[in-house]
This record gives C-alpha cells, sequence and structure tokens, in this order.
C-alpha cells in the first residue's frame, strides 16, 4: 500500500501519509502505541484516515449517526487532523498541506472527489 501516492509503498515509508511528520513522529492521540495516522479499526489494510468505513460495518462513516457515543454527529465531531476544525468546514481534513478537492490518494491523476479511489495495493 502506498497511503499518501508518492510511489513509495508505506512499509519503507518514513512518512506513510505525506504530511511531513516522520512516522515515528506522527501523533498517536487514543495513546494505543499506533500512530494515529496508521490506526486501522477494522483491520481491513486500509487506515481510517482513507478508510470510507472506519468501523467495517457496512455502512459509509458519513452515514454514521455517533460512533463515539459523545451525542455530537459525527460529520460534526470528526477532526482528522486535530487543529480545532471539523471536517466538514476543513478545506484539508488531513492535514497534509494539500487541500481536501486536490487529494489523489490513489496517484490517478483522478482527485479524489471526482474518481472511485483505493489506495495502492
Amino acid at each position: 500500500m502506498d497511503s499518501d501516492g508518492d510511489g513509495i509503498p508505506d512499509y519503507i515509508d518514513d512518512d506513510d501519509d505525506g504530511d511531513g511528520i516522520p512516522d515515528d513522529q506522527d501523533d498517536d492521540d487514543d495513546g494505543d502505541g499506533i500512530p494515529d495516522n496508521k490506526e486501522d479499526s477494522d483491520g481491513d489494510g486500509i487506515p481510517d484516515h482513507l478508510d470510507h468505513d472506519d468501523d467495517g460495518d457496512g455502512l459509509p462513516d458519513a452515514h454514521e449517526t455517533d460512533s463515539d457515543g459523545d451525542g455530537i454527529p459525527d460529520y460534526l465531531d470528526d477532526d482528522d487532523d486535530n487543529d480545532g476544525i471539523p471536517d466538514h468546514l476543513d478545506d484539508d481534513d488531513d492535514g497534509d498541506g494539500i487541500a481536501d478537492h486536490e487529494e489523489d490518494s490513489d496517484g490517478d491523476g483522478i482527485p479524489d472527489h471526482l474518481g472511485n479511489n483505493l489506495p495502492n495495493l
């Protein structure tokens, strides 16, 4: 897999998500020892920040109502890059310096919002 589409497979890439922060220094918000950019809640091989169904229940994350049970709907609660701006208002959800409308996670030359993008495996 090549999560950031830079042509370097994740297993040898020092910065899997292309955010400019080496993987060994990336945040670990839940303290489980796995950097946030490598979290894979459903074990499908797609990191949560790229997965459209983090929990693998067949319901796209965008349609989940309150997956963490905090009383705030997911579409208002999500802040993938922890910059204090909810993803639905953030122009760069993952904080990698590439605007969401320009993201191309599979490197096919078609921005994610215009194509069916799956990470390179």
